[in-house]
C-alpha cells in the first residue's frame, strides 16, 4: 500500500552533505583538544548533537566540552555550506510525491537554522512543507521524538506513513513509533547497517525509491 505520508530526513537524504557534518565534527573536536578519525565519526552521523558528542566522547566529556563541541560544529558547518549540494533526484522526488499526493513531511533532529540553510541548497521554501525539526523535540534520533511528533502532526496513523532516512538511527526510531522504515543509500549509512536497523526496502537512489512509490 503506498503510504500517505513520506517522513522524510533531511541530512544525508535529500541534502548531500555528510561529508561536510563529518569535517565540521572533525574540526570542533580537534579544536577542544580531541583527536577523532572520520571512520569513528560517520558511524554517529544521524544522531543529533545532544547524543552525538556523548556517542563520540561519553558524558563526562560532553558536560564539560559539549556546548562548545556543538557550537564549533554549527559554525564549521556554516563556514562548508558552500560545498553542500542536493542529493541528485530530490527534486524530481519531491515533485513526483506532490503527483502522486503523497504528502512530504521533513523530520529532523537539526536546529532551525540548518534546516533552513538546507532547504535553500535545495532550493525549495519552508513554507512548502510541514518541518519537524531540532526546536520540536526533547531527544534526538535514535529515540523517537522526531518521528512521534512529525506523524501526530500530520494526522496520519503509524501504517499510513513511511520514514526515509539514511542512517541506522532513522530506522531505530522509526521502529519505536510503529512506522515502516525505507532506507536510501545516499548518505552516511552503509548497507548491512541500515538492514541491521530493519529496513523494510533499501534504494540505492531516491530515484529508485519514485520509481517503486509509482508502482504502489
Amino acid at each position: 500500500m503506498r503510504p500517505e505520508v513520506l517522513l522524510l530526513d533531511i541530512d544525508g537524504t535529500l541534502v548531500d552533505n555528510t561529508a561536510q557534518h563529518i569535517a565540521a565534527w572533525q574540526e570542533a573536536f580537534s579544536k577542544l583538544g580531541l583527536a577523532v578519525d572520520q571512520e569513528t565519526l560517520r558511524r554517529q552521523i544521524g544522531k543529533g548533537g545532544d547524543l552525538f558528542v556523548k556517542a563520540i566522547a561519553g558524558e563526562d566529556w560532553d558536560r564539560r566540552h559539549g556546548d562548545a563541541a556543538r557550537e564549533l560544529h554549527g559554525v564549521g558547518y556554516q563556514r562548508r555550506l558552500g560545498e553542500v549540494r542536493p542529493v541528485p533526484g530530490v527534486n524530481e522526488l519531491l515533485e513526483g510525491l506532490e503527483r502522486l499526493q503523497v504528502r512530504a513531511v521533513l523530520a529532523s533532529s537539526s536546529n532551525p537554522d540548518e534546516v533552513e540553510a538546507n532547504l535553500k541548497v535545495l532550493g525549495e521554501r519552508p513554507e512548502r512543507f510541514l518541518i519537524v525539526d531540532g526546536d520540536d523535540i526533547e531527544a534526538s534520533k535514535p529515540a523517537p521524538d522526531v518521528f512521534g511528533v512529525a506523524l501526530e502532526r500530520s494526522g496520519v496513523a503509524p501504517e499510513q506513513a513511511a520514514v526515509v532516512g539514511d542512517t541506522r538511527w532513522d530506522g531505530e526510531a522509526a521502529r519505536k513509533v510503529g512506522v515502516r522504515f525505507w532506507s536510501v543509500l545516499t548518505g552516511a549509512g552503509r548497507e548491512d547497517e541500515l538492514r541491521a536497523a530493519a529496513a523494510e526496502q533499501s534504494f540505492r537512489d531516491l530515484g529508485a525509491l519514485l520509481g517503486f512509490l509509482r508502482q504502489l
